[in-house]
């Protein structure tokens, strides 16, 4: 078990929530925590992708979410994709190669 001191701004939160929906608090804060830890994976992965550290597909893996999503969150952010040409190629190669066109 971890002990952890609750801010003020999640513990408000949770209040306001709970006059609304009747839901155990341990119940919510493994919520609040499973969201927390997945937008923390996803900027993770931004980051290392942005660092060169990660390939496109390894980004969407780390972040759960398909290669086009990511595409599309990197570039929300106003992170160029770093997919080349070659890249492109190999990888409508291999799409063809799988579905034998």
């Amino acid at each position: 078990m971890i002990d952890v001191e609750i801010p003020q701004k999640v513990h408000d939160s949770l209040e306001f929530i709970k006059k609304y929906e009747p839901i155990d608090e341990n119940y919510m804060l493994q919520q609040v925590l499973l969201y927390g830890i997945r937008d923390l994976e996803q900027d993770m992965a931004i980051k290392l992708y942005s660092e060169g550290k990660l390939t496109i597909s390894e980004c969407a893996q780390m972040a759960e979410k398909s290669v086009g999503e990511m595409m599309e969150l990197l570039t929300d952010r106003g992170i160029k994709s770093k997919i080349t040409i070659e890249d492109f190629e190999e990888g409508l190669s291999n799409a063809l190669d799988l579905f034998g066109n």
